[in-house]
């Protein structure tokens, strides 16, 4: 059951989950910056491939980059802590885009996730007004705010790929076929087809099961093993993790409570502005309905998401596809009639950036503006122009040409119109 949105109810278990939002935050900057990621990542590549309308946003400097991925860390500490609860989530969402926005190659959807949910809690903070409580509309945003991600997670595995022919988990499943005990499994189709089908039903239902009271504990017990399985099998950080903690936020507002003594103060009340916090309210009411809405995008162009990747980005969609490219690029100086190829493996471009662009078209094509602009402007008087030869398998599928071979790419502009260079996909790809 829902609570009615002119009814306050007990803050606790938004304080609990601001406590382990914040702490999450805080580990995954120190492993970012542990792993070595922050040079591999931002600092050694010489290119980064920026996502539309955002080029403005400038690339960090050395310096830079490890003061942001330090005032990332502090504010989810001064999060967890409660300490200035509204700045510290404002500080730590604007530090995380600004390094999220610095290079499409590491885009994740937890990684949207995590900006949006700091956003939220810096529209309405996760900490109890001056009765220790809060509106229901509150609790009722930020349940939304992580609802969604199953929500919209289980919509896009509605789809033949992933219930027909249990693809990519038959081909994801099957590279753990040396594990002990479950390794000869993980080649059966009926482990794949089970896989495939309760991992839509989860993703689905888990929410509504969560905030009912007769399916709570077996839901979220539910939630823990599939989460704890997936960390162990599939390279996805520490997704699994924050959303087990955010699970919780389904829980009844006061279960916290339940685990201290009477009397216990969660954290400390604080008074706030009617007015102010209405228009917060509806600001993250945006916010909401912004997410709500860019996922069904990819409609509005021709073929196959999984293919084209129009309207993939910010849609939640969840480990729905698994695809391998090559590209060759081919230049062509109209100017003095020299035409060579250039392999991306032998560029300034980072494995995991050749890869990622590999089977993206528009980051092909922004990588073709790129080695006509610096051929451009190395030899002046040049004119060049860039056609490649890009193949892509999709979900273990042949592999096909992506690309029309004979359009010009370094002329193509980055639009959010259909890219109509982009080749009909394979057959049978919905």
């Amino acid at each position: 059951m829902t609570d009615p949105p002119t009814r306050r109810v007990d803050a606790a278990s938004l304080v609990i989950l601001r406590v382990i939002v914040g702490l999450l935050v805080f580990v995954s900057a120190v492993r970012f910056v542990a792993k070595g990621w922050v040079e591999e990542l931002l600092l050694a590549p010489e290119f980064h491939f920026r996502y539309w309308g955002f080029t403005w946003v400038p690339e960090p400097s050395p310096a830079l980059a490890y003061a942001l991925f330090a005032i990332v860390a502090a504010s989810g500490l001064a999060l967890a802590a409660g300490w200035a609860v509204r700045a510290s989530a404002a500080l730590a969402c604007l530090a995380f885009t600004w390094l999220e926005l610095v290079d499409l190659s590491y885009y994740l959807n937890h990684y949207y996730f995590l900006s949006c949910l700091l956003l939220c809690f810096a529209l309405v903070p996760p900490r109890p007004e001056h009765d220790g409580a809060v509106p229901a509309w509150k609790l009722g945003l930020v349940r939304a705010q992580i609802g969604l991600v199953y929500v919209y997670a289980g919509i896009a595995k509605l789809d033949g790929d992933w219930l027909v022919h249990a693809q990519p988990l038959r081909i994801w499943l099957a590279r753990h076929a040396d594990l002990p005990l479950v390794g000869p499994w993980m080649n059966e189709a009926w482990l794949a087809y089970a896989a495939s089908w309760s991992g839509a039903a989860f993703d689905l239902f888990v929410v509504p099961a969560l905030l009912s009271k007769r399916t709570r504990i077996p839901a979220y017990l539910a939630l823990i093993g599939f989460h704890t399985i997936t960390g162990a099998l599939f390279p996805i950080g520490m997704f699994p993790w924050v959303m087990i903690g955010c699970a919780t936020i389904m829980f009844e507002p006061d279960w916290p409570r339940r685990w201290l003594a009477p009397g216990s103060r969660l954290d400390r009340p604080v008074p706030v502005e009617p007015r102010r916090e209405a228009l917060a309210g509806a600001l993250a009411a945006l916010l909401l309905l912004v997410q709500i809405a860019l996922p069904w995008r990819h409609l509005a162009y021709p073929g196959s998401v999984l293919w084209h990747e129009q309207g993939a980005r910010f849609s939640y969609r969840v480990m729905v596809v698994e695809k391998g490219g090559a590209v060759v690029f081919r230049l062509h100086d109209r100017s003095s009639g020299r035409t060579w190829q250039v392999d991306p493996q032998d560029t300034e471009l980072s494995m995991l950036q050749a890869k990622m662009m590999s089977t993206q078209p528009d980051m092909i094509a922004a990588y073709a503006r790129h080695l006509a602009r610096e051929v451009e402007r190395e030899q002046p008087g040049s004119r060049v122009e860039v056609r490649v030869d890009a193949f892509v398998a999709v979900n273990g599928r042949p592999s096909a040409r992506l690309i029309d071979p004979t359009v010009d790419l370094a002329a193509v502009e980055d639009r959010l119109a259909n890219k109509a260079w982009v080749l009909a996909g394979p057959e049978g790809l919905r």
